[in-house]
């Protein structure tokens, strides 16, 4: 609990700090439908984790995004989950994430280009049935493509690195660090000002070893402009062969 006191401060301190940044930017027209577009927001989202063994989880994912210029964005990312089979409550894996945006110019085919880091770290308690146990650190690349006016796509590219598992609860022969690759591709579909889906469908191959972990993996994502400044989403995320599915409902605030 001490721990989770000192985070909230830290949250709040930074939201505070972020606030006072983006007033000077309140005016812009907010188009958050490509993901190459970089606000500063706040993203509160209530998950569902449907799992075929470890439990369900189920809880809160608040997640900080600063963007102090249309090159740079920061993000942090801070679940509070619950095991229906451990009967626990607590920190879930945190992420942290920088992208960097050197090129955007949508008037051109490739309409945007930079590279990006994901680090997810092992917060959760892996006992609990809460985190994994291991950091996976995934630098990437994204393109922008303005294929027309009506349809763009963005394909990333990323690196995976997963260490070692820390769990005493894993066999010591099955930790290994693992290194693979995966690729996906955002599909913007604009329904009209007020709504807007990303279909994304991702590939990935997380170990390049002996035994091959390949997965396909489907994701949709959709928001709702309630106001300037508020918009209401919905996430899902199907890893099909481990008859794993994700929900999320969230409300995003552009500060």
């Amino acid at each position: 609990m001490k721990l989770l006191k000192h985070i909230l401060f830290a949250a709040l301190f930074v939201f505070s700090g972020i606030n006072l940044i983006a007033q000077e930017k309140g005016q812009e027209e907010i188009d958050p439908s490509k993901p190459t577009n970089f606000y500063t927001q706040l993203i509160n989202q209530l998950e569902y984790n449907s799992r075929k063994s470890g439990g369900d989880i189920m809880g809160y994912r608040g997640e900080i995004q600063f963007a102090p210029s249309e090159s740079h964005l920061f993000l942090a990312e801070l679940p509070l989950l619950y095991n229906d089979k451990s009967g626990k409550f607590g920190l879930g894996d945190a992420r942290l994430r920088y992208f960097y945006l050197p090129y955007k110019n949508y008037d051109k085919f490739i309409g945007a280009f930079g590279p990006s880091i994901d680090i997810f770290m092992p917060t959760g308690n892996y006992e609990h049935g809460l985190g994994s146990s291991s950091w996976l650190i995934q630098p990437g690349v994204t393109v922008g493509l303005m294929i027309a006016d009506w349809i763009q796509m963005f394909p990333i590219l990323s690196y995976q690195y997963t260490s070692k598992p820390s769990s005493d609860l894993i066999p010591e022969e099955l930790k290994k660090d693992q290194n693979g690759l995966s690729f996906q591709i955002i599909t913007p579909i604009i329904f009209s000002e007020k709504f807007f889906m990303q279909v994304t469908p991702v590939y990935t191959a997380s170990n390049f070893g002996d035994e091959r972990q390949d997965r396909y993996i489907q994701e949709l994502f959709g928001q709702y402009k309630i106001s300037s400044k508020l918009q209401a989403s919905f996430f899902y995320r199907g890893v099909f062969e481990d008859e794993d599915h994700t929900m999320r409902l969230g409300l995003v605030v552009f500060l």
